[in-house]
């Protein structure tokens, strides 16, 4: 696969410092770039550590070092970000959900006025939906960069909003372990019985998390242990710890505990109801943990529904019933787990990911 120029210099920027799965990405992206000897580095716009300061999206142009390329993940003013990076500057974008092609809103799900350029008043509340997204389209026009989506769902709505504009698809990837975990040892480390029965609901916000039905897990978490009552569950994100109806509650936790967490469960429920290319489905399937999702935007370019995991409508009596038959019989759980690690560690590896990046950095294709 081709590689950067070791002398190209890439600048990674974010919205958040610490949090998100665009800053996650671009940590990747940087910290395997870095492995090849290439200048990359990061910066970000929210410092969550008093330590930092952040960059304020206006100013982020003229920090810019001569040749240094900045790739984009994350803003909390696109306008002002692309404003701000002189126009024949070689640009790359990653679109990690909708929010730069719409009127403000992560995901369009089935709001007609998407396909009207966002036409006021927005459905969802989003003040100047239709000028917001002109603006964030005259930008784009005027920068050129290159963009490009990790799923091909989002390609194709950037499509739709962009035209003029070529999407590439390359799909996220994620340090890939050697090997499957070692579902025991994880258990002995939580404390968990060898043979509990254990099921994780996991995102960034928790139960506050609207677009994973983070309010609903309680109700799918009812329907789960109505057909397994000895279920054990986790539920991973929020800002809170506690319980709720035998659902252990545990705020946002750093990625050793979670992927304890995924080693030692036997199922993933995720009933997202918008997402691009989770890399939560990522995480999941790197532990060899299968993943019961919901069959919504770039989710089904990651799951091969009955082999990789399950695809299943959000409701959560389908849920209720697909991670019940997950539980009650363990060997299935293994051998879907099993095989969502080998076969995601071969199309979603980090390295993989970043050596498809690579050309995009020499030149403006």
């Amino acid at each position: 696969m081709p590689h950067s120029d070791p002398k190209a210099k890439i600048i990674h920027h974010t919205a958040l410092q610490k949090r998100g799965g665009a800053r996650r990405v671009a940590q990747i992206l940087r910290d395997c770039q870095q492995g090849d000897g290439i200048d990359a580095r990061m910066s970000f716009e929210i410092p969550e550590d008093t330590a930092f300061t952040g960059t304020q999206p206006i100013d982020f142009g003229r920090r810019l070092e001569p040749d240094q390329v900045p790739h984009l993940h994350a803003s909390a003013d696109w306008p002002s970000l692309l404003k701000s990076i002189p126009r024949d500057t070689r640009c790359v974008i990653t679109l990690h959900d909708c929010n730069l092609i719409t009127g403000g809103c992560p995901f369009p799900l089935d709001c007609p006025h998407f396909a009207k350029d966002c036409e006021d008043p927005c459905p969802r509340g989003f003040p100047a939906s239709f000028e917001n997204r002109r603006i964030r389209r005259e930008r784009l026009d005027r920068l050129q960069p290159t963009l490009v989506s990790p799923s091909r769902w989002l390609a194709t709505l950037a499509r739709e909003a962009l035209p003029g504009h070529k999407v590439r698809i390359i799909p996220n990837g994620i340090p890939w372990p050697e090997s499957p975990p070692d579902k025991q040892a994880a258990r002995a480390a939580l404390g968990l019985h060898p043979n509990a029965r254990a099921v994780l609901f996991a995102a960034h916000g928790g139960m506050r998390a609207a677009y994973k039905s983070g309010e609903a897990w309680p109700v799918y978490w009812r329907e789960i242990k109505r057909r397994q009552p000895g279920a054990v569950g986790f539920a991973v994100g929020g800002d809170t710890a506690g319980e709720q109806d035998g659902l252990t509650l545990w705020p946002y936790v750093d990625r050793e505990k979670l992927g304890t967490l995924m080693d030692a469960c036997d199922c993933f429920v995720y009933p997202t109801l918008a997402d691009n290319h989770s890399l939560l489905i990522l995480e999941a399937m790197s532990h060899g943990q299968p993943v019961v999702a919901s069959p919504v935007g770039g989710v089904p370019e990651q799951i091969e529904d009955g082999t990789t995991g399950f695809l299943v409508k959000t409701d959560p009596e389908e849920f209720g019933e697909a991670v019940s038959d997950l539980l009650e019989h363990a060997s299935q759980a293994r051998r879907v787990g099993h095989t969502a690690f080998l076969k995601g560690g071969k199309r979603f590896d980090a390295k993989r990911m970043a050596a498809q990046y690579a050309p995009l950095y020499n030149r403006q294709e």
